[in-house]
């Protein structure tokens, strides 16, 4: 059993699933159970219908009400973007990794308190403008892991970031990962 959390509904982090139903009912089988926020499964069968109009999503995606059946620990919090966004804490085998979806600066010490990753969105480098749009800056999320102690970084969802804007980041937090799309993370 495969398993997704969505943090919010804009089509960045939900198109996604459309691609991945169609995989699963005609290539590589299976059930994908997803969590996330209100209206999420209304807009999947949506997009998947108006590309792919006779499947039945029924058969590969359950949509589940809570957290509460889900193999892992998980808990959230609410995040400062519009659509609202959904924060996610999750424990597995001793592992803790939060993300936080696309947020302006907000308190995570409480949430990704000693996290072994944080997954930090960091979307602008203007301050002021990552505020307006809801986002937050590389330097923001260095300080966020900072203050919550947490032991790795990994800054997602940035634009191009010099040597120097990087060097700036791992001055304040120097176990910062910039990833890139479509990386895979090896956790020890």
């Amino acid at each position: 059993m495969n398993h997704v959390l969505i943090s919010h509904t804009h089509g960045d982090h939900v198109v996604g699933l459309v691609f991945l139903a169609e995989c699963l009912l005609y290539k590589d089988k299976g059930v994908l159970e997803i969590y996330g926020p209100k209206g999420l499964k209304r807009l999947v069968y949506s997009l998947y219908h108006m590309l792919f109009p006779r499947a039945d999503l029924r058969q590969v995606l359950n949509f589940l009400p809570d957290l509460g059946g889900l193999p892992f620990t998980c808990t959230k919090v609410r995040g400062a973007h519009s659509p609202p966004d959904t924060i996610y804490r999750i424990e597995l085998d001793g592992r803790t990794v939060v993300y936080t979806g696309d947020t302006t600066q907000i308190d995570l010490s409480k949430i990704a308190k000693n996290a072994d990753y944080l997954i930090h969105e960091a979307a602008e480098t203007n301050v002021a403008v990552a505020r307006r749009l809801g986002h937050s800056t590389p330097v923001q999320a260095a300080k966020a892991a900072r203050r919550a102690g947490a032991r790795n970084l990994v800054i997602v969802h940035s634009p191009r970031l010099t040597s120097r804007q990087k060097r700036e980041v791992t001055r304040i937090f120097p176990r910062t990962i910039f990833s890139t799309d479509g990386q895979i993370i090896d956790v020890p």
